[in-house]
C-alpha cells in the first residue's frame, strides 16, 4: 500500500491503493495455466519480467550478533526483592492468592492418609494391624469441626456470624456429615509437619511394632499433599494491589552498564501474561535499585550464530515458483476487507504481495530472558555481504513507529518522544492453561442514581469444593434471622382515608456492598472510593453488613472487624463497570511438572447497574376498591 502525503497537518493524510484491472470478468483460461511452444515460454518471461536481469544474488549465509540477558531479581507489590527462580511460571508467583481448604479438601485429605496407612500396612505385612481402630483413632485425633448452631437465647454477636453459616445449606450438611463419620486430614497434616515426633506416636498409639510403616506412610501422605495443594514458602507474597484490583510487580535484569534495568508490569488484569504487560522501567527512582552483582552478570552475554536463512512460510502463501500450487485449504482471496480496514488490506497485501520476499532465521532464545539483535550480516550466492538493521530504531513511541515486540518505556513524566525499547522480553509464562469457573465472582457497577458504586457479589464458595449463589445465600441468611428475631415488632395499623404513605427509606440485598466516594487526601477534588456497610436491624440493634468474597474482605478480620478503611481507586471502575472473579487454574511448566494455583481476574463489566436504594420517599395509596 503506497502513502500519498500532502504535507498538510500530521494526522490527515491520503491513502491511495493501486490494483490491476482486468480486461475479462472470467478467469478461467488465465488460471489455466496452459502450456503452448518455446516462443510461448519465452514470452511468458518477458511478461513476468525475468528478461530484466538484477545485480542481486539469493542469501545463502547470515550471521546475528545477538544480546541476551536473564532475569535475575523479582519484587511483587508491597513485597521484597527476591531472586528470580525460573522452576515455576511466573503467573504462579505473582497471582498466586492464599485460598482456605474446603471442608471437600480436607475430607479428601484425610481419606489419603487413611489409604497410605492401609496400603503401607498391607506392604509390609503388619501384624495386629486393624484399618477400623486406626480410622476411629485418626477421628480422635483430629475431629472435623462441627457446623455453628444457634439458638434465640445466645449473644448477638454468636447469632448473627452462626446464622451466616447455617445459611450455607450444602458446606452446613457437608460439615455435619464429615464430623459424624471422619476426620481431618488439613489439621493432620499440620500436626505432621510442624510435630512429627508427636504425631507418629499418637497415630501409632503407642505400638513401636507399627513405627515403621506409619512414618513411610505419613512421608507418602505429606509429600502428596503438598503437590496436590501446591504447599510452598518459596513464594509468600503475592502481587495483588486492592486498591487497582489488579497486579503489579517488577522484573530486574542486568543491562549493558553496571546498573540493574527493570521491568514494571503495573497493570496486569490476570489471564495471559506475556510481553505486552511489561514497560521498561526508565523512572529515577526504580523498585528494584542497585548494580549488578558478579553472579548477575553470568546471566549477560553475547553470540554470533551463523545460520542458513530459509524462505518464511505460512498455511496458504503464494508459492515462489510458478507451477506449484498453495494450500487450497486457505483462500486469501476469499478476504474481504472494506476500504477502512487498514489492518486487513495490510495483511492481505503482505499475505498476496510480499510474503516471498521475507526470510526466517531460527534463533534460539532462553525463556526468561531479553534479546537483542545487534545486526545480522547476509551474504548472497555471489559473496556479497549486507548489514541488516531494524527497520524501526525506536526513536519514538508514536504510532508510525509501532514494532511487534516493542516494550514501551515508563519515565517520571509522560513524554511521547521517549524512544521505545526494540528488545524482545520472553516471558517465562505458561502458553495456555486450564481454569476453572468462578468460585468468587464480583461485579462492580456504577448506580448514578444512588452517586456511589456497588460492589455486587455473584458467586460465593460453599465450603464443599462447590459453589454457591450469593443472592440466594442472603436471602436464606435475612429467613433465618427472622425466625430468630426475639423482639416483637409493633404491628403498625394503616389509615385507610390515607392518600399517601412517607417512607423513611428501604435497603438492599446482603451481596449488595457500597463504596461510596470520599475525598483524596490533602486534595479538594480528587476521590476515592471507600467500603461502606449497610445497616442490618437485629432484635432492635444494629450491625454492619460485611462482604463474604475475599476480593472485597481487605482489612476485615474473621468476626467481621474492621482492622483499617478499604480504598479502591476512583478510576478503576469506569461506567462500564468491571467484573472480578476469582478462579482455580492449572497448567504444565517446561519440565513436565503440572502445577495449580488460585489467582484473580479483572475483565470489563457490562454497563451501569442500580441498586433501587431511596430515602425520605411520599408513595401514593391506590384504592384497592
Amino acid at each position: 500500500m503506497a502513502r500519498i502525503d500532502y504535507y498538510s497537518c500530521d494526522p490527515f493524510r491520503a491513502w491511495n491503493r493501486l490494483e490491476g484491472r482486468p480486461r475479462k470478468a472470467e478467469f478461467e483460461e488465465v488460471l489455466a495455466a496452459t502450456v503452448h511452444d518455446p516462443l510461448w515460454f519465452l514470452t511468458r518471461q518477458w511478461q513476468f519480467g525475468e528478461m530484466q536481469g538484477e545485480d542481486t544474488g539469493s542469501a545463502i549465509f547470515s550471521k546475528v550478533l545477538m544480546s541476551v540477558s536473564g532475569i535475575t531479581r523479582m519484587k511483587n507489590a508491597g513485597g521484597v526483592v527476591r531472586e528470580f527462580s525460573n522452576e515455576i511460571p511466573l503467573e504462579i508467583q505473582v497471582e498466586s492468592i492464599p485460598l482456605d481448604m474446603s471442608a471437600g479438601d480436607r475430607a479428601d485429605a484425610a481419606f489419603m492418609l487413611a489409604k497410605s496407612l492401609d496400603n503401607k500396612a498391607a506392604e509390609l505385612a503388619v501384624a495386629g494391624y486393624n484399618s477400623k481402630d486406626m480410622k476411629a483413632r485418626l477421628k480422635g485425633l483430629y475431629p472435623f469441626d462441627a457446623p455453628e448452631t444457634v439458638a434465640k437465647d445466645d449473644s448477638h454477636e454468636d447469632i448473627l456470624s452462626g446464622t451466616h453459616e447455617m445459611a450455607n445449606e450444602t458446606g452446613t450438611r457437608f460439615k455435619k456429615s464429615m464430623h459424624d463419620r471422619y476426620f481431618d486430614g488439613q489439621k493432620a497434616y499440620n500436626k505432621i509437619s510442624t510435630q512429627k515426633a508427636q504425631a507418629i506416636q499418637d497415630i501409632t498409639g503407642g505400638n513401636p511394632a507399627h513405627t515403621t510403616f506409619v512414618i513411610q506412610a505419613i512421608d507418602d501422605f505429606q509429600a502428596w499433599y503438598e503437590k496436590t495443594y501446591q504447599v510452598t514458602k518459596a513464594f509468600p507474597d503475592n502481587a495483588w494491589v486492592p486498591e487497582r484490583l489488579e497486579y503489579a510487580f517488577d522484573l530486574a535484569f542486568p543491562g549493558n552498564g553496571t546498573k540493574r534495568e527493570v521491568l514494571s508490569a503495573e497493570e496486569y488484569a490476570g489471564g495471559h501474561l506475556d510481553w505486552y504487560s511489561f514497560d521498561v522501567n526508565l523512572k529515577s527512582v526504580k523498585p528494584i535499585p542497585g548494580n549488578v552483582t558478579p553472579e548477575e552478570a553470568l546471566q549477560r552475554s553475547a553470540s554470533l550464530v551463523s545460520v542458513i536463512p530459509v524462505e518464511a512460510t505460512f498455511a496458504g502463501a503464494p508459492n515462489s515458483r510458478w507451477w506449484q500450487f498453495e494450500d487450497g485449504r486457505i483462500d486469501l482471496g476469499n478476504l474481504h476487507a472494506g476500504t477502512t480496514d487498514i489492518a486487513r488490506l495490510v495483511f492481505s497485501e503482505y499475505a498476496l504481495l510480499y510474503s516471498n520476499d521475507w526470510q526466517l532465521i531460527p534463533l534460539s532464545v532462553p525463556v526468561g530472558s531479553v534479546s537483542e539483535i545487534r545486526g545480522i550480516i547476509v551474504t548472497d550466492v555471489f559473496g556479497e555481504q549486507s548489514l541488516v538493521e531494524s527497520a524501526n530504531q525506536g526513536l519514538s513511541d508514536t504510532w508510525s513507529s509501532w514494532g511487534m515486540f516493542n516494550l514501551s518505556t515508563l519515565k517520571d513524566q509522560p513524554d511521547k518522544s521517549a524512544p521505545a525499547d526494540t528488545r524482545m522480553f520472553l516471558a517465562p509464562a505458561l502458553p495456555k492453561a486450564m481454569e476453572s469457573d468462578p468460585v468468587e465472582e464480583v461485579r462492580m457497577v456504577r448506580d448514578e442514581m444512588t452517586n456511589m458504586v456497588w460492589a455486587v457479589e455473584v458467586t460465593l464458595p460453599d465450603g464443599a469444593g462447590g459453589t454457591m449463589d450469593a443472592s440466594r445465600v442472603a436471602r436464606q441468611y435475612n429467613g433465618l434471622l427472622a425466625g430468630l428475631e426475639s423482639v416483637e415488632k409493633p404491628m403498625v395499623i394503616p389509615d385507610e382515608s390515607a392518600m399517601f404513605r412517607y417512607v423513611l427509606g428501604n435497603t438492599v440485598p446482603e451481596n449488595w456492598i457500597p463504596f461510596v466516594p470520599v475525598h483524596q487526601p490533602g486534595s479538594n477534588r480528587s476521590i476515592r472510593l471507600q467500603r461502606a456497610s449497610m445497616p442490618r436491624l437485629f432484635n432492635n440493634e444494629f450491625s454492619k453488613v460485611r462482604p463474604q468474597s475475599g476480593i472485597l474482605r481487605v482489612g476485615l478480620q474473621g468476626d467481621d472487624k474492621q482492622l483499617q478503611p478499604y480504598f479502591v481507586n476512583e478510576e478503576e471502575v469506569p461506567r462500564a463497570g468491571i467484573h472480578l472473579k476469582g478462579t482455580h487454574q492449572r497448567g504444565r511448566w517446561m519440565n513436565g511438572t503440572i502445577l495449580g494455583w488460585y489467582g484473580y481476574k479483572k475483565q470489563t463489566g457490562r454497563g451501569e447497574g442500580s441498586s433501587g436504594l431511596y430515602y425520605d420517599r411520599l408513595e401514593h395509596i391506590r384504592n384497592k376498591s
